[in-house]
């Protein structure tokens, strides 16, 4: 009977402590190349290799260090060899320096060498909190479980009017998203449209007006009430074209 106790005992904390692994860590992480990184640091890809992620929003983002993967590819011939998860579950290096992270939060890269944060503008993300994280002091790191899910989110902030950023974020993920990024490039082209015409259109109205004004000094009210007119025209071509874009990027 006491036997059989024990047997109960020592395979309730082997159950446990599988599961607790399982929650830590899940999916398949393979062996890279990597002098510097500890468990929990984000990794990006780059030029000849892997380095931790140091960019707001990077969208070379590859993976989480992982020391306690459930699954993993092992490398021969590697000197630094770290176990990298791109899909899954990992427990994520993060900082409070975008914000406090609730549940349900896109996190991303930051300035700050292999540390995660709140994603607050469009841009890619590693996943989706799990778990939340609150400090008053952005300087502290800790660790939170993540869903893997790298991707462009195009959701969280206004910036699908910064003309800049959708130029930026068309051009750097071309690769991993080649529908996405032709979204950024049409909503960009659609606007930057859209602003040429509107100028060119209030160009010619305001020179046309200037000399019909000298030719005929008399009806210069009438002329100025229709440049007015013809200068709402211009706004409304730059806000139409706007609409559109913002359509093409949420639709």
């Amino acid at each position: 009977m006491i036997k059989r106790f024990f047997l109960g005992i020592i395979i309730l904390l082997f159950v446990s402590e599988n599961a607790f692994a399982q929650e830590v860590s899940t999916g398949v992480a393979i062996a890279i190349d990597l002098e510097v990184a500890s468990d929990g640091d984000l990794i990006c890809s780059a030029q000849g290799g892997y380095k931790l992620c140091s960019k707001i929003n990077d969208s070379s983002i590859f993976g989480v260090v992982t020391d306690n993967p459930s699954a993993k590819f092992e490398v021969t011939g590697i000197d630094n060899p770290r176990f990298v998860l791109s899909g899954g579950k990992a427990r994520v290096k993060v900082s409070s320096v975008n914000g406090n992270i609730a549940e349900g939060d896109f996190i991303t890269s930051s300035e700050r060498e292999g540390i995660g944060v709140k994603a607050k503008e469009n841009g890619f993300v590693l996943g989706t909190a799990l778990e939340s994280y609150d400090s008053n002091d952005p300087n502290n790191v800790g660790k939170i479980l993540v869903a893997i899910s790298i991707h462009p989110e195009v959701g969280l902030s206004s910036a699908r009017s910064n003309l800049l950023q959708v130029i930026r974020q068309g051009a750097t993920g071309a690769v991993l998203e080649p529908l996405d990024s032709f979204r950024y490039l049409l909503a960009a082209l659609v606007t930057i449209t859209s602003f040429i015409l509107g100028f060119v259109y209030f160009g010619r109205v305001a020179r046309s007006g200037v000399e019909a004004i000298g030719r005929n000094p008399l009806a210069s009210r009438i002329i100025q009430f229709n440049m007015l007119l013809h200068i709402v025209m211009s706004m409304v071509i730059v806000l139409i074209g706007l609409a559109i874009a913002y359509l093409i990027l949420i639709l």
